[in-house]
């Protein structure tokens, strides 16, 4: 609605507009305001701000014409339309120039103040529209260039101070309110049977105020084209509860996962939960940096949670360690050995059915991931990446899937009868891990000196030379390579000391390391 304010030194008059104006009912138009004259006018304008005005320009102290020249000078926006009669033409051809919108010869008639009244809201619909637009317009811009400028900074240089301060100028932003946090917006990937969900949250960023009182948002899109937001606020005016309700609204729209770092408090110049003792200065790098940091850690806990969920940094500290024991680890190469798949599925089935996963820590769920990997000897090219599991059915469905694979390759394998290629297969998977022939033997139910004489009458070299020329092999491919560094290789292969990597490839090669990445070039 748009408030109209009626200026006549006639109390009739003033009244008789009312009531016309009433009678009319102009969408869009109420409630209606009135002043006797120019100065009172102004004090109705200063407190109310309504942007039609109504006025008679011929009027005793204050008249009209000096009215509308104070709020020209003043920039104020109004839509004013002059009531006149026949003898003050002079004065409405002065008013025209000072902006008014349109002028009524007295006595008004109702439909010439009805066809005014409608074009005036018309107009003032239309310049709204704009500045939303224009507003619209300029928070996408500030988006983009936030996303550009915060991922470059968190990215390469989270600890520097004067490179986070500079993107905070950059952007104009300001961070007025003692309490930060952030939270990330991640889209999660749709069942089967779902649709896909977008991720645009532009409407509601657009929709936002960002810069309130109590409140202030600075959003941009990290790399994984996940919103992040920093919310300053006061927690005085703007608790906990209040953020936890505005972030529920990306929630509703699609299938959305919000995660909710630490909170940081700025007083007396220090960041608590950032960096013990930090200046006020270096605020805006400890306390954002760690409320991003604890936002990113708390989203990895949506493998564990429903799929629309508000998860909070503090909900996650009191998981356990449920780390899997080694005794389940050697029972679980047992069980593959023998191919009992039947009792392997429940073993893994107990360290991550959904009532287990709930109560672990990310940590230790990554770690149980890994090391079942490595203990069923799963080649490390292969392995899917942790952080991809979005669903813990797809977690546990791909554990059961590499186990039961492991099951039917090493029975293929032991059926052929062919140790000595178990053995090579072996040392191929475990090139850059530690390789235990006493293993290998003992996986072939065989002795380990029958099997060392078995393997050296098969390939015409002990199993340790063996294992020493596939190292060297793979030395000489890695360092063929450009920029690569011979310590890095050297390490890799388990050499804790460069000179005795650096003798057993020349005694293999007829040069040393160095010099054979200079023949290479």
């Amino acid at each position: 609605m748009y408030k109209l304010l009626i200026v006549d030194d006639e109390k009739i008059v003033r009244e008789g507009l009312q009531d016309i104006i009433e009678y009319l009912k102009v969408p869009h138009i109420g409630p209606l305001l009135t002043a006797r004259d120019g100065a009172d006018a102004l004090e109705v304008i200063a407190r109310e701000e309504p942007p039609i005005v109504l006025t008679d320009l011929n009027m005793p102290g204050m008249g009209g014409l000096e009215m509308i020249r104070t709020l020209k000078e003043r920039h104020q926006r109004h839509k004013i339309i002059v009531i006149s009669g026949y003898d003050d033409f002079h004065l409405v051809k002065e008013s025209f120039k000072l902006g008014v919108r349109d002028y009524l010869l007295k006595p008004v008639h109702s439909g010439d103040l009805a066809e005014v009244l409608n074009k005036t809201v018309h107009e003032l619909q239309q310049e709204q529209q704009q500045d939303l637009e224009g507003h619209s317009e300029n928070k996408l811009a500030l988006l983009e260039k936030a996303s550009r400028s915060m991922n470059q900074v968190l990215h390469t240089a989270p600890d520097d101070h004067d490179a986070i301060h500079a993107v905070l100028d950059e952007l104009g932003c300001r961070l007025p309110h003692p309490v930060t946090a952030a939270a990330i917006v991640s889209v999660n990937q749709p069942a089967p049977h779902e649709p896909s969900a977008s991720g645009n949250w532009e409407h509601l960023l657009l929709a936002a105020d960002w810069d309130q009182p109590q409140l202030t948002l600075l959003p941009f899109y990290n790399r994984h084209n996940d919103l992040v937001l920093w919310l300053n606020y006061n927690d005085q005016l703007y608790d906990a509860g209040g953020i936890h309700k505005l972030l529920q609204q990306f929630l509703a729209d699609g299938s959305a996962a919000v995660a909710v770092g630490a909170a940081v408090y700025c007083a007396d110049g220090a960041a608590q939960g950032a960096t013990a003792g930090a200046a006020e200065s270096d605020f805006l790098t400890s306390g954002l940096a760690y409320a991003y940091q604890s936002a990113l850690d708390t989203l990895q806990y949506k493998l564990i949670t429903s799929r629309q969920s508000l998860i909070l940094y503090e909900d996650t500290l009191n998981k356990e360690d449920n780390r899997i024991k080694p005794e389940h680890l050697r029972t679980l190469v047992e069980l593959i050995d023998m191919g009992r798949r039947e009792q392997v599925l429940p073993l893994i089935q107990h360290y991550f059915n959904e009532e287990a996963l709930k109560s672990s820590s990310i940590s230790s769920i990554r770690h149980n991931y890994d090391i079942i990997l490595h203990t069923i000897g799963w080649i490390p090219g292969q392995k899917r990446d942790f952080s991809t599991f979005e669903r813990s059915e797809a977690l546990r469905l791909y554990l059961k899937s590499c186990i039961l694979h492991m099951i039917e390759a090493r029975a293929s394998l032991v059926h052929t009868g062919d140790v000595v290629e178990i053995a090579k297969t072996y040392v191929q998977e475990q090139l850059l891990n530690g390789i235990n022939m006493a293993f290998i033997a003992n996986y072939c139910n065989m002795s380990y000196n029958y099997f060392s004489k078995m393997f050296k009458d098969s390939t015409g070299v002990n199993f340790q030379d063996y294992v020493t020329m596939k190292r060297m092999e793979y030395a000489r491919q890695a360092l063929s390579g450009l920029n690569v560094k011979i310590h890095t290789v050297s390490e890799q292969l388990g050499y804790s000391n460069p000179k005795n990597f650096s003798r057993v490839f020349k005694s293999y090669f007829g040069v040393s390391p160095k010099e054979f990445q200079k023949q290479a070039r």
